[in-house]
């Protein structure tokens, strides 16, 4: 008859919500429970590598669970080795401790028969309006700080020459701009040493 409804009655529906309420409950608490485990498994403890042989060190870290490991020269020489037992490690990132597995554990290193500089010289941030303060940093790790697009002159401050060939043996001793002053694109020159010698 025309007017008349269709499809379940009231209680039905009650029926159904009751039922259906502890499933939907129970699947809720098994998506977040499922996550949490998600997260527990993909963290490992990551030990400490710092003065450790950093052959030794990469092991470490790869049978802990970190695959992903990348080393660098932590006095900012742009050096390259083919023997990690020569090197041993100054600086680790991320720290010891629980970290993600799939982080990028980075080592600097040095020379076994070096000392580690009081922070890692190959880290830096690009200079932008502020000139930085260069002063013994090596001449490859002042490029770097510059930016590609920087005209920059090393002069050695014993003969005068230009110099521009492994950059990584020459540290900066004074700076054309000075440190702290406006770097808006004009011409940098700095007088370097080689690394061994003292400004």
């Amino acid at each position: 008859m025309a007017g008349e409804r269709t499809g379940p009655s009231t209680p039905t529906i009650v029926l159904i919500a009751v039922l259906a309420t502890p499933v939907v409950l129970i699947l809720i608490f098994w998506m977040i429970g499922s996550g949490g485990s998600d997260t527990a498994a993909a963290k490992a403890d990551l030990p400490n590598l710092v003065g450790k042989g950093l052959e030794w060190a990469k092991d470490k870290a790869d049978t802990s669970g970190f695959g992903d490991v990348e080393t660098h020269d932590a006095l900012g020489r742009d050096r390259r080795w083919s023997d990690d037992k020569d090197w041993v490690v100054c600086f680790q990132t991320p720290a010891a401790g629980s970290a993600d597995k799939d982080a990028k554990v980075e080592l600097g290193a040095v020379k076994i028969d070096e000392k580690c500089p009081s922070s890692d010289q190959a880290l830096y941030k690009v200079a932008t309006t502020e000139m930085p303060d260069l002063k013994n940093r090596t001449a490859y790790m002042a490029g770097q700080i510059l930016g590609e697009k920087a005209s920059v002159r090393f002069i050695d401050k014993e003969d005068g020459d230009d110099v521009d060939g492994n950059l990584g043996d020459w540290r900066v001793c004074s700076q054309e701009p000075k440190a702290g002053e406006e770097f808006d694109g004009v011409p940098v020159s700095a007088l370097v040493v080689p690394y061994e010698e003292r400004c």
